[in-house]
């Protein structure tokens, strides 16, 4: 049976380029994101490189949508081999604040997307790994869960949380054949969303901005799936 990555989260940019990694190893991949016009393109996009791919309408931040999501690819594919968590897109700055505006909701807010959301998406494709004794699920996460900056108050707070969740996962299912690992985002990653919009800000960001391209995030995550020898790599030194 063809092995099959599904993206949870995909887009133009990383997503794409993860897509195209793992496909040329054989993957066919499932798409998952919120609008129709962007999964018709990158299926379109994948198709010229001769890779597998459907997609799949759902909000990955929605729990419910979710597991309908992992249900309709489970349909098509038969089963998900390797999930891959990328939450963010076009609004994925909103609600992030600085340490001294931290306040209950806007935590709640970025907790609910960025840590409730990764473990809503573990329970739904994890018990079908463990029965057949192998697996990969893959984060997508950031520096600040590492090496805590204020400007990013609440977001440090919930990759923090997320860190020691994929850590723990990785040692309690190493002996089941899952591997649980994350690539964390240590810079702006090229032709992103928030790539572009500081290169068209004449605001200073008061530090010089690394750029990379996303071809080399997406090289990190086979190199994690495929070698299985560390939990995580840190890609780019944003902000320090």
């Amino acid at each position: 049976m063809p092995t099959t990555l599904a993206i949870f989260g995909a887009g133009p940019v990383l997503g794409l380029s993860v897509a195209r990694r793992f496909g040329r190893e054989g993957f066919r991949v499932a798409l998952v994101a919120r609008t129709r016009k962007n999964l018709d393109h990158l299926v379109a996009e994948l198709a010229r490189d001769g890779i597998e791919a459907t997609g799949f309408t759902a909000d990955v931040y929605d729990r419910d949508q979710i597991a309908n999501a992992v249900t309709a690819i489970k349909d098509a594919y038969g089963r998900i081999d390797v999930a891959e968590f990328s939450p963010g897109g076009g609004d994925m700055g909103e609600g992030i604040v600085p340490t001294l505006d931290v306040d209950i909701e806007n935590t709640q807010l970025i907790l609910d997307r960025f840590l409730l959301s990764a473990i809503a998406l573990v329970r739904q494709v994890l018990p079908d790994m463990i029965e057949r004794g192998d697996g990969g699920i893959l984060f997508t996460a950031g520096q600040s869960g590492i090496h805590p900056v204020p400007f990013l108050g609440n977001v440090g707070m919930a990759q923090a949380a997320l860190r020691n969740y994929f850590h723990t996962l990785n040692t309690v299912l190493a002996d089941k054949g899952v591997y649980v690992g994350a690539v964390n985002v240590g810079a702006l990653i090229e032709g992103s969303v928030p790539h572009q919009a500081i290169a068209s800000s004449r605001e200073p960001l008061g530090f010089e901005s690394e750029v990379i391209h996303p071809d080399v995030y997406a090289e990190r995550f086979w190199e994690l799936y495929s070698k299985r020898d560390r939990v995580e790599a840190l890609v780019g030194s944003f902000g320090r």
